[in-house]
């Protein structure tokens, strides 16, 4: 945005000295308005001088007034009322003609072309000005609307994309601190395994919560830990399987977003008196990166397009990933699956 921002202002100033230097020069020259230097020097400068008070003027205060409230309008159409006014008084100065001096003695009914001609010229030159300048300074405008409305765009994804984060993590608190309580009332052995487990994961995920990107090597280290968590807990009745094979491990991807699958695949997919089965795999080549993940389904209450931590993986996806992600969620009498492809643009 910044960048932007300062783009605009560089074109501003590049557009002033074109103007300044180049165009309206060339625009006084071309008509026969440089004549007056020899009979009214004084009105020559005035109304060259007032040519660039009239840029200025409308480029830097009216146009831009122009766009904003009613009281900022008001201001506007005053000062072009002001300009016109001016613009009339430069006019209406009569300028000598060669008959001028005839028409003075002997009345005569003809026009005079010199004062016409001039007074076409002062208008003349004010109105290309005034256009130049509302055409440069609304498209200006336009211009700088479009970057306030993506300054604005950007801030409220960073604060969704924190919100979801926040919603993230205490899902991922809750599902392994119950391992644990389960593990503790068994008196089990792993649990002390489990806890040093638990800390790790946990610092990792506090570690990352404020950044947007992290490479994929790290996110898959995460996953391997997460089931390795996850097994500790588990008998012979379930089945886990982990695949991965990453081309370009510096690839960047979202924090904890393949994970709050993986969590949701232990937390229906898995039980202590059937067989069941979470298979994930992980495959990564170039820019795409593919990501699947299936598990058992079983008679409890399971949601079909998943709970909270899967909706809040969509939004993400639609914010990081717009038009770049696929996500395709399948759920039938035994099993649920979910396969997903980013493609990212950093490679």
């Amino acid at each position: 945005m910044r960048r932007g921002r300062l783009a605009m202002k560089n074109v501003s100033r590049y557009i002033d000295l074109a103007f300044c230097l180049v165009f309206l020069p060339l625009m006084i020259f071309a008509f026969p308005v440089e004549r007056w230097w020899g009979t009214r020097p004084l009105l020559f400068c005035s109304f060259v001088g007032w040519l660039y008070v009239t840029y200025f003027l409308y480029a830097y205060f009216v146009v831009p007034r122009l766009f904003q409230g009613r009281r900022e309008r008001c201001a506007a159409i005053a000062a072009i009322a002001v300009s016109l006014l001016v613009t009339l008084l430069l006019s209406s100065r009569e300028i000598s003609s060669p008959l001028y001096l005839y028409r003075r003695q002997f009345d005569f009914p003809f026009p005079i072309w010199g004062v016409r001609q001039h007074r076409q010229a002062v208008w003349l030159h004010y109105i290309v000005v005034v256009t130049f300048c509302f055409a440069v300074g609304t498209l200006t405008e336009a211009y700088r609307q479009r970057l306030a409305r993506e300054a604005v765009e950007y801030e409220r994804n960073r604060a969704e994309l924190a919100l979801y984060k926040a919603q993230i993590n205490p899902h991922f608190l809750f599902n392994t601190l119950n391992t644990i309580y389960g593990l503790i009332l068994t008196r089990s052995d792993r649990a002390e395994a489990t806890m040093e487990r638990f800390i790790n994961l946990t610092r990792y995920m506090y570690d990352n919560a404020d950044r947007e990107f992290i490479p994929l090597c790290e996110e898959v280290d995460y996953i391997n830990q997460y089931i390795g968590l996850q097994r500790l807990r588990l008998n012979a009745m379930a089945e886990v399987s982990f695949d991965s094979r990453v081309g370009t491990p510096g690839l960047p991807v979202p924090p904890m977003l393949l994970i709050t699958f993986v969590e949701n695949a232990f937390k229906y997919g898995i039980s202590s008196d059937e067989a069941c089965f979470v298979r994930i795999r992980l495959d990564q080549q170039d820019d795409l990166l593919r990501f699947e993940v299936e598990n058992t389904v079983f008679d409890r209450p399971a949601p079909v397009q998943g709970g909270t931590g899967i909706e809040n993986c969509r939004k993400r996806l639609a914010l990081l990933y717009p038009g770049r992600h696929l996500l395709d969620i399948r759920r039938d009498a035994r099993r649920f699956s979910v396969r997903l492809e980013l493609r990212s643009p950093a490679l």
